[in-house]
């Protein structure tokens, strides 16, 4: 009981993502697609503030989950063209999101919804995504726009 109180308390406090100036990369693509991840994490984000279905959580989780899928694609695919030289070492952070999202996604889908569950997931992907655009995106970024 204690527990689930603490979990209600934090996950009123978690703010929502924004993509500030530093987050854009130059790509207008890539940016673009930013700013739509950044809408669809902050709907995860939400759940946990919300009482709503398993079914709307799932909904909403997959949502991200294959909005992700194509973020990454269409961002590989402009690595590849690009020759960016470090695309293999890019590649392999984008698959061990995927891997690390699709186990969240499979505690979700064993138990259910929680407020422990809820804070997990909006705060291990946002914390990824941040690092990884401000750092692996943004050297991609000055690359891309150097070679183009």
């Amino acid at each position: 009981m204690l527990i689930t109180i603490y979990y209600i308390i934090i996950l009123r406090r978690i703010q929502m993502l924004t993509l500030s100036k530093d987050m854009e990369i130059g790509v207008v693509k890539i940016d673009n697609q930013h700013k739509e991840l950044v809408n669809r994490l902050n709907a995860v984000s939400a759940m946990g503030s919300k009482s709503i279905s398993r079914e709307e959580t799932q909904k909403t989780i997959n949502l991200l989950s294959d909005y992700v899928v194509k973020h990454f694609y269409d961002e590989e695919l402009l690595q590849r063209q690009s020759g960016y030289p470090k695309y293999d070492w890019h590649k392999e952070q984008h698959n061990q999101f995927i891997n690390d999202f699709q186990q969240l996604r499979n505690e979700f889908l064993k138990n259910g919804s929680s407020a422990k569950f809820t804070l997990t997931l909006s705060n291990s992907v946002i914390d990824w995504v941040v690092r990884h655009i401000k750092f692996a995106d943004a050297e991609f970024g000055m690359h891309y726009n150097r070679t183009h």
